[in-house]
């Protein structure tokens, strides 16, 4: 099997209101929730940890809330990881912008946003509710996705 093919098996998919959701585990832990352009492979896991993660989703997507703890296991390096920790601190409906969250953790806007566009575990690690002074900033470093960025900050109630 060639990598680009393992790189598009998921454990299981989800279909959001606003797209297909890759969710792949890594043992009980959640490694990756990736949104995903189209409905990939599949490798057809079943087990606890997928259903209440699965649940979860549900929950949200049906009514926007925080997430319950969820074991996560996203790779990245301390840094990425100190961000992401404190990015899941953001409760649901509320969001800061990368200035308030960088004097917060002592470092530079910049460095949040690159730590928030290397988030393996989007929604999750709500980095959605990092936002600009002016607007709401990228997401995922990608053209295009601020619509899903745009589409959860609304979701969740926030202006």
């Amino acid at each position: 099997m060639s990598s680009s093919t393992a790189e598009q098996q998921y454990d299981a998919v989800y279909l959001s209101p606003i797209g297909w959701l890759g969710i792949r585990l890594q043992g009980q832990q959640l490694k990756q929730l990736a949104w995903l352009s189209a409905r990939p492979v599949v490798k057809k896991v079943e087990n606890r940890r997928l259903r209440i993660i699965m649940d979860a989703l549900h929950r949200y997507f049906s009514a926007a809330q925080d997430f319950p703890t969820l074991p996560v296991a996203p790779e990245g390096t301390v840094f990425q990881r100190r961000v992401w920790a404190a990015l899941q601190d953001i409760p649901c409906g509320q969001a800061v912008t990368y200035g308030q969250l960088a004097r917060k953790l002592n470092t530079g806007s910049r460095a949040i946003g690159q730590s928030c566009r290397a988030n393996p575990i989007t929604v999750i690690i709500p980095c959605h509710r990092v936002i600009a002074v002016r607007g709401p900033g990228g997401y995922m470093g990608k053209a295009g996705k601020t619509v899903i960025k745009q589409w959860l900050l609304a979701h969740e109630g926030h202006d």
